[in-house]
């Protein structure tokens, strides 16, 4: 193989590895902007008297995406730790329970009365 044949090959293969990281990327990216559309949506809900519609029309776009993409990564699971708390995490990564040393977030929120 001439040294001209081994570069076109090396770079179409970069290229190939490129395009789907790229591609990964905007899977990942998408999921996203969904979970933040539906936290959105269930605040609206919940303290703004919103229908529910809004979040069922997220959950069917977030179910849509699973179908097409496989599930969601848990790279989301575990950005949204400090709101699912350390043990549900660890439940759906089979990551560790956490430990002493590293509390639970649920359990270090506090709330200010005034």
């Amino acid at each position: 193989m001439s040294f001209i044949a081994k570069a076109f090959d090396i770079t179409e293969k970069g290229f190939d590895s490129g395009v789907e990281a790229i591609e990964e990327w905007n899977e990942h990216r998408r999921a996203q902007k969904l979970l933040l559309k539906l936290g959105v949506a269930v605040y609206a809900e919940q303290r703004l008297g919103h229908d529910h519609g809004a979040v069922e029309r997220i959950m069917k776009a977030i179910d849509g995406h699973v179908a097409d993409c496989g599930e969601l990564e848990l790279d989301h699971l575990r950005v949204a730790k400090d709101v699912l708390g350390e043990d549900f995490v660890a439940a759906h990564s089979g990551d560790a329970k956490p430990t002493d040393s590293e509390p639970d977030a649920s359990t270090t929120m506090t709330t200010s009365a005034g």
